[in-house]
């Protein structure tokens, strides 16, 4: 898409156009002559005062002619003519020049004849491919960090009514697919290309049109459905983020990569304003703060996202008017012996050579993208670590029943520590069910397990919620006085057979609820009539939490509660199935999900749960265990309705 050529007579710094200078020279010289030409043929050819000289040259310039002054002679009268055709060429020449200029105007408005000129100017920018959400959300993070951006949307519409409305926004109305309009965002001449659009078909052939035009170029795509995103990285996409999982921000991060860097350094909490107006004087951004004390595997991290001297000028005065504040920063600075990690980003890698080369000036530099060993290192050469300030905490998961809360409490409490919550993985969820305890007196212990002994309905769903979360796998966070009270509780948990791991990420531990959870999904077939399943179940020290029925060609789920417990409730199912209409209607889930159904069953134990397992294998209803959404619809579909 390109531009066709446009007069030079726009000034781009106020963004309107302007007559140049000598066409304004040429028109006032022409009128300036025809006036002097008129006011001495009126003095000298028709013998007229000097100020009717002048009144007669106006009025005939201007075509006006009141015949208060009429030529006599054959030389008046042609006199006259010149000067009438002279008066009538320069309005005439005027009234193009205006009109000229206001063609020119609607022009620069509705073509974006300046944002392309501006675009060709650019360097160093990204091409930002998709205005939608997430596209938005990724300009977004951009214009906060001073990053550049050129626009590439295929909506006009959008492009002109709303991106060009913002002098500070630079968009091109077209498709990125194609190689000239990608060629005319300047892809040649910029940092990175982002693709945001919501067609992963798009975003591929774009991906393949970027590295085409530009080999060495960053590419960042989306991805709107997960099996794309193997794809995109085939087609030459460097990174690929799915909104799935990520936003705005994380598209940027993992544009912005190739000009990220970590720095470690030492100082104290004065230098503060020191160090990050070294950072922002080189245009560049400080992302985050990460604090590495002593008693953590993984730093302490916050975001700060400064990348403008008043952002840094309202911090730091925010110190200075709150000083239990700045006491609380100088505090855990002490804590850390001033050592301390940024992640900051620029505008490119000369930039960052420049921070980091000013602040080793400045003797505050230890060291560029070291990990937490290596920082560890510098930590014991410069100085030993002091006692962290802040209250030591540690995730704790476990594995036990309701019956061993008393036992795990006094455990924790018995050591000075505080149990501040518990999370719950309930299947089904990709976060925990967190609950906040605030547990610190073995009293307030005593107090919930006597209403837990007093209401029946609260010990069952208490149960019922741990026989959910892995057969009783569960976590909490616990805090303490000191480091060396949470290692005795972390050593007496494990001896009592309670503990799982200590800080363990979701990843860590639904591999733990796998490997020692006490709940397994089993897929089943059977007749509505027979109740083996249920029976063999609860005969051998299980308990059916939940029934699902698997509808093919919809793919949609049924699923019902039941908490059978006991041989009476196996009886009481049997006697449900004896009512007509409840009947009738089984028989109608169970025809159209082709007799396939899950069980969720909690067991005592992982042996009970591997002993029901294999009777239910032996009588030939069980098809699988613990089978992925995906395997489940590959054996309910391929069986015969």
């Amino acid at each position: 898409m390109a531009s066709s050529p446009i007069p030079d007579i726009f000034n781009l710094s106020r963004g309107i156009p302007e007559i140049p200078t000598t066409v304004l020279i040429y028109a006032f010289t022409f009128l300036g002559a025809l006036i002097v030409y008129g006011f001495l043929g009126s003095t000298y050819i028709m013998n007229l005062s000097p100020i009717n000289a002048i009144y007669y040259t106006i009025i005939t310039i201007a075509t006006v002619g009141y015949g208060d002054i009429a030529p006599i002679t054959p030389i008046q009268k042609l006199f006259s003519i010149t000067l009438v055709l002279g008066g009538v060429g320069l309005v005439a020449y005027a009234f193009t020049l205006v009109i000229t200029v206001v063609t020119m105007v609607v022009e620069e408005v509705t073509s974006g004849a300046k944002t392309r000129r501006m675009i060709a100017n650019s360097k160093n920018h990204f091409v930002l491919c998709g205005y939608g959400r997430v596209g938005r959300a990724v300009f977004k993070e951009l214009k906060k960090r001073n990053q550049k951006a050129i626009i590439v949307e295929r909506d006009r519409n959008l492009v002109e009514k709303e991106l060009w409305e913002d002098p500070n926004v630079l968009a091109i109305p077209g498709d990125a697919t194609d190689e000239s309009t990608m060629i005319e965002a300047g892809i040649k001449r910029a940092r990175g290309v982002i693709i945001a659009t919501g067609e992963d078909v798009d975003n591929l052939f774009i991906t393949l049109t970027a590295r085409e035009l530009q080999p060495d170029i960053w590419i960042v795509s989306r991805a709107s459905k997960r099996e794309n995103i193997k794809r995109l990285y085939r087609g030459g996409a460097d990174k690929v983020v799915s909104p799935e999982t990520s936003g705005g921000e994380d598209i940027y991060f993992a544009a912005i990569e190739p000009t990220m860097m970590k720095i470690t350094e030492i100082h104290d909490v004065e230098n503060i304003q020191k160090e990050a107006e070294i950072i922002l004087k080189y245009g560049c951004t400080l992302e985050d703060i990460q604090y590495h004390l002593p008693e953590f595997k993984e730093p302490l991290a916050r975001k700060i996202e400064v990348s403008k001297k008043e952002e840094l000028d309202r911090f730091l005065n925010s110190l200075n008017r709150d000083p239990a504040r700045k006491k609380s920063l100088k505090r855990v600075y002490e804590s850390v012996s001033g050592i301390h990690s940024h992640w900051i980003s620029g505008p490119d890698r000369e930039s960052l050579d420049k921070v980091a080369e000013e602040l080793k000036k400045e003797g505050f530099l230890f060291g560029i993208n070291l990990n937490e060993e290596e920082i560890r290192e510098v930590a014991r050469k410069h100085g030993k670590l002091v006692e962290v300030v802040i209250k030591p905490e540690m995730k704790i998961t476990e594995t036990h029943s309701v019956g061993d809360i008393r036992a795990e409490s006094e455990i924790i409490l018995k050591h000075g520590c505080t149990l501040e919550d518990i999370e719950y993985y309930l299947p089904g969820f990709r976060e925990p069910l967190r609950r906040k305890v605030g547990l610190s007196k073995i009293k307030d212990m005593d107090k919930f397990l006597e209403r837990l002994e007093h209401d029946n309905s609260k010990m069952e769903s208490l149960e019922r919620l741990y026989a959910l979360s892995g057969g009783g796998i569960h976590s909490h966070i616990i805090s303490g006085p000191d480091t060396k009270s949470l290692s005795n509780v972390e050593k007496e948990l494990k001896e009592k057979g309670y503990l799982l791991g200590v800080n363990l990420s979701q990843d860590e531990i639904k591999t733990k609820i796998k490997e020692y959870g006490r709940v397994v999904e089993l897929l089943l077939k059977h007749e509505v009539t027979n109740l083996d399943d249920k029976r063999i179940i609860i005969k051998n020290g299980g308990r059916i939490l939940d029934s699902k029925h698997y509808l093919p060609g919809v793919r949609q789920v049924v699923m019902r509660s039941l908490y059978i417990n006991t041989k009476e409730d196996v009886k009481n199912c049997e006697k449900e199935l004896e009512k007509p209409d409840a009947r009738r209607s089984v028989e109608a889930l169970y025809e159209i999900s082709r007799h396939i159904h899950s069980h969720t069953v909690a067991a005592p134990d992982v042996k009970t749960i591997k002993k029901i397992e294999k009777i239910l294998d032996e009588e030939g209803i069980l098809l699988g265990a613990n089978l992925s959404e995906e395997e489940i619809w590959e054996i309910v579909e391929s069986e015969n309705p």
